[in-house]
């Protein structure tokens, strides 16, 4: 079962990947980056060993992201 998972993501970044996946896969009338996350998603679960710099980059998205972030931890 799905359920409706909401979070940001960067304008330019969206469109890339729109891009790229309309280029590789031809177009589709919607639901490809959503297929995209989800396949990347499962592909992170079921690695059992994971690059380190994936991590480092995880690490520093995160980082970039609470740093951005103009809402109160309250």
């Amino acid at each position: 079962m799905k359920s409706l998972f909401n979070f940001y993501l960067d304008d330019d970044l969206k469109k890339d990947c729109q891009n790229k996946l309309m280029e590789l896969c031809g177009d589709r009338s919607k639901g490809q980056l959503a297929s995209l996350i989800r396949v990347l998603l499962r592909q992170f679960v079921g690695t059992k060993t994971v690059n380190p710099l994936l991590l480092d980059a995880i690490a520093a998205e995160y980082e970039f992201s609470q740093t951005k972030n103009k809402r109160s931890r309250m």
